[in-house]
């Protein structure tokens, strides 16, 4: 049974690799094409040729720095080698959320290992060119650092968090929003730990020097840049495509093009006139623009039934719809007829599931992601009520609430894909906790014969 165990367990540790290779050799996709792709190799490549300095820092510098260094090694441009990295990170980061579930004494179980190895949320994410991938294995990283130090208090599984809490910082704008919710939290659990005083004080000094200092980095790059004094720019252009989907009455990550283009010619108008526009002015004057829309063009009750139902989708809405993409497998009929209506969607769905083999398999998708979703629910009740877990997954709760914010309005499991790890542990606890329920109960049933 170990060995068994221990077998499977090396092969999930690959998956990443498999997939990649499997997407790569019998996929459809133009990596050098994609849209997305081509805002952050072009940053990397612009570092292997100009100082820094002279470009915007209108993207967080950690997943454009790791490409870069890619491309000095390997050459430019060569994505091939970036999509082996990206692979092999991926591998680690399986291999350190088993650890986690093996720390945490609910890893040694194959229906939580066959979770984990078809979570595509996490796998296929290290085959696209997006900081999403870097994000997931630094969250994955600091977790397991985190998990060790809650469970040992071992300074140096901290100092493992706090480093991976810096990249992170650097790498998704949301995270920066931490410090709301996870840091006081990290920070009680600091100060309930047997520990010296000053051990406890150098800890959190840790903590909030990696946060300090992270967002330091990014705000010396914009003032180095124009003088301006701001983490991020990349607020405003989100806050305009989630306008976009939030004009939908239901959202469900269906963007309206004519409303962003709408938001970017007033934006347009209201600039063109201010000469030597700075950085930390651009997300400002957007946010003012995207206030005065919603505030005049979208009914409350619209707003509230759109930013409810886009939630709704971030956490049930399938990834696979992407993998199709990938493989060039028609998938128009799952949407068909298209509508914005998510009831007619559904029913759309239900109705095509039968003639199509790819609605089959996305309604089997959305069906094991609720299943999931009670799971991960129920992992997180469980033990916040009986656990002596009940900090430690408060924090890991807590991360998930922050990070989904970032989702509001879009909806799309790209969004999702960040806090996929956490999910998995939660759901790995209420998988654990049922089973013994269910033995527990079987040994019961055996007494009283």
């Amino acid at each position: 049974m170990i060995h068994s165990y221990n077998f499977l367990r090396f092969l999930i540790c690959f998956a990443p690799i498999f997939f990649n290779l499997v997407v790569y050799y019998t996929g459809n996709v133009d990596y050098h094409g994609l849209f997305e792709t081509a805002k952050y190799t072009s940053i990397a490549k612009n570092w292997l040729s100009e100082f820094p300095e002279n470009i915007p820092p209108n993207r967080l510098p950690a997943y454009p720095l790791f490409i870069a260094i890619i491309f000095k090694i390997f050459g430019i441009d060569n994505l091939n080698a970036l999509l082996l990295a990206q692979s092999i990170l991926g591998c680690i980061t399986i291999f350190l959320l088993i650890k986690i579930l093996e720390d945490l004494k609910i890893g040694k179980n194959f229906i939580v290992l066959l979770t984990v190895a078809f979570n595509f949320g996490i796998i296929f994410r290290f085959s696209t060119f997006l900081p999403n991938c870097f994000f997931i294995f630094f969250l994955t990283l600091g977790v397991f650092g985190f998990t060790r130090f809650y469970l040992e208090q071992r300074s140096k599984y901290f100092f493992i968090f706090c480093s991976a809490f810096f990249i992170l910082i650097l790498t998704r704008p949301i995270f920066y929003l931490s410090i709301l919710i996870t840091v006081p939290l990290i920070i009680l659990h600091i100060l309930k730990i047997k520990k010296k005083r000053f051990t406890k004080i150098c800890l959190i000094l840790c903590l909030l020097t990696s946060y300090v200092s992270a967002m330091g980095v990014q705000i010396l790059r914009s003032y180095n840049y124009d003088r301006s004094l701001v983490y991020t720019v990349q607020a405003g252009e989100h806050f305009f495509w989630v306008i976009a989907c939030l004009s939908n009455k239901y959202a469900c990550g269906t963007r309206d093009m004519k409303v962003y283009n709408y938001l970017r010619s007033k934006y347009e108008e209201e600039t063109q006139k201010i000469e030597n526009l700075k950085l930390e002015d651009i997300s400002k004057i957007k946010f003012e623009i995207g206030k005065r829309y919603i505030y005049e063009k979208i009914d409350k009750s619209d707003l509230f039934f759109a930013t409810f139902f886009s939630y709704i989708k971030l956490f049930f809405h399938s990834s696979l719809i992407e993998i199709f993409g990938a493989f060039n497998l028609n998938s128009d009929e799952i949407y068909s007829p298209v509508t914005n209506n998510i009831f007619e969607k559904i029913s759309s769905i239900l109705k095509n599931a039968l003639s199509n083999p790819i609605n089959f398999i996305w309604i089997m998708s959305m069906i094991l992601i609720v299943f999931l979703r009670l799971l991960q629910f129920y992992g997180f009740t469980y033990c916040f009520v009986n656990h002596g877990l009940k900090l430690y997954l408060l924090i890991v709760s807590s991360m998930i609430l922050v990070l989904s914010i970032n989702g509001i309005g879009i909806g799309n499991p790209r969004y999702r894909s960040e806090i996929e790890p956490l999910l998995v542990i939660l759901g790995a606890v209420g998988i654990d906790n049922i089973k013994k329920i269910i033995r527990k109960q079987l040994l019961k049933n055996q007494q009283s014969y």
